[in-house]
């Protein structure tokens, strides 16, 4: 049996990059998709050495569903079977943006960029498809202006992405489950991680707030021990369509299990995603 490999979007910086490091102490080959060229070379630079792996890199801004699309059919290209496809990439938004295609941008990165990326290279993927959400989803309700909100609050975007994100999940495993396929899909909260996940807001009081939770908050290394876990285990080989918290299932939220709402938004999704 071959090396293992393992794709991983936001990979330079804070889950993504620990991801990143144990994913290389357990001798996978990587695939690193970033935002930032230079971050990619350094890191790609320090697990060769420091590992002796195999790395590729892929600039991208997730945001952007053009640059997602392009990005996500050149790795379909270049690498025929990934074994592992791990969706990381997100970021809080507390102002309102617009992406160049129109969509709110935490809608586009957070959601559109799991479902793209996941959907371009489903059919290279060989094992395992693991969702990076979050304990925030509780409270969190999908509307119809979830794209591009009417009233903008920007932590209620960023629930609802992370809601999206298992209702992804969920929809995803029980279209594998009809195709008999031999691919798994999980989601996780990593935990309340210490990450630069917000620092692009510059509202002072949500700074403030921002580094008083970080006081609290697990490193970005023990926030990547659940997604490696699904990544490695043998304890989840067959396991599909579960909600993970410290590398253990358990139930999401109720509206999250709405079988109706998670149709609704796979085939909103799609429809974006074929405009472009």
């Amino acid at each position: 049996m071959g090396t293992k490999n393992c794709l991983i979007t936001g990979a330079t910086s804070g889950i993504g990059l620990e991801t990143s490091k144990i994913l290389a102490e357990h001798g996978y080959d990587l695939i690193l998709v970033s935002r930032s060229e230079d971050k990619l070379k350094t890191l790609c630079k320090d697990l060769e050495r420091n590992f002796s792996i195999s790395t590729s890199s892929y600039t991208c801004d997730l945001s952007s569903l053009c640059n997602t699309i392009e990005i996500s059919n050149k790795i379909k290209t270049n690498h025929k079977e990934i074994d592992c496809l791990i969706n990381n990439a997100g970021g809080i938004f507390m102002d309102f943006e617009i992406t160049e295609e129109g969509y709110e941008r935490t809608f586009a990165l957070n959601h559109m960029s799991y479902f793209i990326v996941t959907n371009i290279l489903i059919e290279n993927v060989t094992s395992r498809v693991i969702n990076v959400a979050s304990e925030a989803h509780r409270g969190a309700r999908i509307n119809d202006d979830f794209r591009c909100p009417n009233k903008f609050n920007g932590w209620m975007q960023y629930k609802n992405s992370k809601l999206a994100n298992i209702y992804f999940t969920y929809h995803l495993n029980s279209i594998l489950d009809k195709t008999n396929s031999h691919l798994t899909v999980n989601c996780l909260h990593p935990g309340v991680v210490n990450t630069n996940i917000a620092n692009n807001n510059s509202s002072m009081i949500y700074k403030t707030i921002s580094s008083f939770i970080k006081f609290f908050a697990i490193t970005s290394r023990q926030g990547a021990f659940t997604p490696t876990y699904l990544a490695t285990s043998p304890e989840v080989d067959s396991f599909s369509g579960g909600y993970f918290i410290k590398s253990r299932p358990v139930k999401s939220s109720n509206i999250s299990y709405d079988k109706d709402v998670a149709e609704r938004l796979w085939t909103l999704s799609t429809e974006i995603w074929k405009s472009i």
